[in-house]
């Protein structure tokens, strides 16, 4: 009885804190894992679709010396004849089935930038698309886009077809990905967010993609594989889920968001008199709130460069979503490069990022203070310029230890994950609330161009060969000095929801009060 009046006499907030968890939130994380492994499969798809084989010979020629001596062999071979490559490759990709082997390698590097610009252009058309239509219709139209191109994109006869079925794909996984998050965190009740998200990663989707690319050998059966493993079993659940209430409420639909409050309710088992009392309260002080937005006024991303302040902010930020971006990707399509199999390879970054990831959410939840923004991110990238640098040293000083090229490489790549997760955070609690949404976008774009960037990044080393690291521990020490002596800490802190007033605005005019308000201070 205590529990009950406690209860009514704390009354619901909003929708966040209405909902409950239940059976349908466990259906909404089944939703989540797929599209966050059809996301995952088609970012990385060219981690093997792209794996660069070692040329061994031409024909019955059999060749030795470095991959370079090796490469100016198959030239001079094949400009006496038309011989065929002999390579051992771990994974039959692109560059095996169109022949595109040593300094025609670049192609594949030009496909996944291609394929990145498919994703940046994706996420700007199809998050405007989810306000307006609805999330639910978009994500079905998407992951249809997803299983669709992924199939036809694996009877690309070309490299041109390839591009340009594989541009549409990832067009298609960028819409999903701008607006799945977004979805999920609408439905999720606000207390089990943070948990939820942080264990329905991308994290333990690397080490189920790498089993999906061993079974299946080749690049065609591993497109078809995703397409029927992943996007499919995305679409069929999304298409039995609900439309999120908060958009319908947003849009002023409040008997289709009551549909949907009873239909999860009933299905939870806790469809109460009570719950449908609360259920008429939150959904007129959502509809109230929603009609106040309307008439605010409408900001864009000049705002962010309002103040000298917020300029400082979101520069800062941006520069470091870009690191991690570049640093990342960068690190992650070099991949095949490593010693070692790329399986065992991929499921060590997957465990290691998942377990890293694990280990930031307890440090954050029980180290208080202590444990800010700025620390883990600043811990982080220490651990990245450690991990660069004594890549770097070894191949300055052409100290071969594959071992700790390889550690070094995958462990640094994983960190990035905390970059990203401060990041986003940090964006999220010092903008005010009318342009939060905004700082969130134009940060996101520019972490998209780090990964059109990234994928030719490790071309550098032909100028020299430690040189990629020497640039990634620059811009990373770049990252560290900035965040550290620009932004404040954030944790803790209750999130900004007014913006500055016009006068602080940059390049504003000084009110000219002061001669004034002095002589009537002494009337």
């Amino acid at each position: 009885m205590e529990d009950s009046a406690e209860r009514q006499k704390a009354p619901k907030a909003n929708l966040g804190d209405f909902q409950k968890l239940g059976w349908y939130i466990l259906f909404i994380c089944v939703a989540q894992e797929f599209m966050t492994l059809s996301y995952l499969a088609n970012i990385t798809f060219m981690v093997y679709a792209g794996f660069s084989p070692t040329v061994i010979g031409c024909d019955e020629t059999v060749f030795n010396g470095t991959e370079l001596e090796r490469c100016e062999q198959l030239r001079a071979a094949q400009d006496r004849s038309r011989c065929a490559a002999v390579v051992d490759t771990q994974f039959e990709s692109i560059n095996c089935d169109f022949q595109l082997l040593c300094e025609d390698g670049i192609l594949v590097k030009h496909s996944t930038s291609i394929q990145m610009v498919g994703v940046m252009f994706g996420s700007m058309v199809f998050g405007h698309f989810s306000d307006n239509f609805g999330r639910r219709k978009v994500l079905l139209v998407t992951v249809a886009g997803m299983f669709v191109f992924s199939i036809v994109s694996s009877f690309a006869s070309t490299l041109l077809a390839f591009n340009v079925t594989r541009f549409v794909l990832m067009f298609f996984n960028g819409g999903m990905s701008s607006v799945q998050l977004v979805y999920v965190m609408e439905m999720l009740p606000k207390k089990h967010r943070l948990w939820i998200v942080t264990l329905v990663t991308t994290s333990p989707n690397y080490i189920i993609f790498a089993g999906m690319a061993f079974f299946t050998g080749d690049w065609r059966n591993l497109s078809r594989a995703t397409s029927l493993l992943a996007s499919l079993p995305a679409f069929v659940v999304v298409l039995f889920a609900h439309e999120s209430p908060r958009w319908l409420v947003q849009k002023g639909r409040l008997e289709e968001a009551r549909e949907v409050l009873v239909a999860v309710d009933r299905l939870n088992g806790t469809l109460t008199s009570q719950r449908l009392a609360e259920m008429e309260d939150i959904l007129e002080k959502e509809r109230t709130f929603f009609e106040t937005q309307k008439h605010r006024q409408r900001y864009s991303f000049a705002h962010l460069f309002y103040t000298w302040k917020f300029t400082r902010y979101i520069l800062t930020l941006s520069f470091a979503l870009f690191s991690a971006s570049i640093t990342s990707y960068g690190l992650l399509f070099n991949m095949d490069k490593l010693s070692g199999s790329i399986y065992i390879n991929s499921v060590f970054y997957g465990a290691f990022r998942y377990a890293m990831n694990i280990l930031t959410g307890l440090v954050d939840y029980f180290g208080g203070r202590r444990s800010g923004r700025k620390v883990i991110h600043n811990v982080s990238l220490l651990y990245i310029l450690l991990a660069l640098g004594s890549v770097f040293l070894a191949s300055a000083l052409q100290v071969h230890n594959e071992w700790l090229t390889r550690v070094a490489n995958l462990t640094a790549a994983a960190m990035c994950s905390q970059l990203f997760l401060s990041v986003i955070i940090s964006a999220n609690e010092l903008f005010p609330t009318a342009i939060r949404n905004i700082a969130a976008s134009f940060t996101s774009f520019v972490n998209r161009i780090g990964t059109v960037v990234a994928p030719h990044f490790f071309y550098t080393a032909i100028i020299w060969p430690p040189l990629p690291y020497l640039i990634l521990i620059g811009i990373a020490v770049i990252d560290l000095i900035s965040f550290s002596l620009v932004l404040p800490e954030t944790k803790g802190t209750h999130m900004v929801d007014h913006m500055p007033r016009p006068e602080e605005r940059i390049f504003a005019k000084k009110r000219k009060t002061t001669v004034t308000t002095g002589l009537l201070e002494h009337q």
